[in-house]
């Protein structure tokens, strides 16, 4: 799953790092252009397809 940089808008960037469970995906980003980097925790009923 791509996110977007929440600092520079950059679109598509792919994770670093994945973890996944029963409930729950976390992902590690780092963006290329501008090197902000931050985690996401989404719940996997809210993303089925994940």
């Amino acid at each position: 799953m791509t996110d977007t940089c929440p600092n520079c808008l950059e679109r598509g960037i792919q994770p670093r790092a994945e973890r996944r469970d029963d409930t729950q995906i976390r992902s590690a980003y780092r963006c290329p252009h501008c090197h902000h980097a931050w985690i996401t925790n989404r719940q996997r009923t809210a993303h089925p397809a994940a």
